[in-house]
């Protein structure tokens, strides 16, 4: 039986994420999560997405969706902002009491998306982010780049640099299940 992949695309709606200039996290993160959707179905998984266009949902939704659908795995997308405009690169948060499966996942998925990017290698952190802490699966968030950087900027919104952080994590979820 395939494995159920669920993506969540953080923020949407009223909730813009991080902004520059006329650039919101919303677009980024929904954009990458529709290219991941693609890469993981391709290579055999089910998916589902919290979203799949611009509507705003609460942490807890986000959490009872792949909770209600058992999803095997969650990873949140999400563009990191900084008020130092030089801050650059990636970075992957796991929830911090969880077991070697999702630490695994979480390097994993790392790994892929320093490799897939040539970006900054920020490292896998641990955390209590909400919707790391409230599913029950091994679940994941990756910080895709830093949105207030302007040449990450510039990277996160071309359809090209989406498609390697797609391929990135799908590769790195196909490692963590071998």
């Amino acid at each position: 039986m395939a494995k159920l992949i669920c993506i969540d695309s953080g923020h949407g709606g009223s909730d813009p994420g991080a902004t520059n200039g006329g650039k919101y996290e919303k677009a980024v993160t929904l954009a990458a999560a529709k290219l991941l959707k693609k890469e993981l179905e391709a290579a055999g998984f089910n998916v589902i997405m919290t979203r799949e266009d611009d509507k705003f949902l609460t942490l807890a939704e986000r959490c009872i969706i792949a909770n209600r659908e058992k999803a095997d795995i969650f990873v949140s997308l999400h563009c990191n902002s900084a008020e130092n405009k030089d801050a650059h690169g990636i970075e992957t948060w796991r929830y911090t009491s969880v077991g070697a499966t999702t630490k695994q996942l979480a390097e994993n998925i790392q790994c892929r998306l320093i490799e897939a990017t040539g970006a900054r290698d920020r490292g896998v952190k641990e955390g209590s982010l909400y919707v790391l802490k409230h599913t029950r699966m091994p679940a994941v968030l990756a910080e895709i780049g830093f949105i207030s950087n302007t040449d990450e900027s510039i990277k996160l919104f071309k359809t090209h640099y989406q498609t390697k952080i797609a391929k990135a994590i799908c590769q790195g979820i196909i490692d963590s299940l071998k």
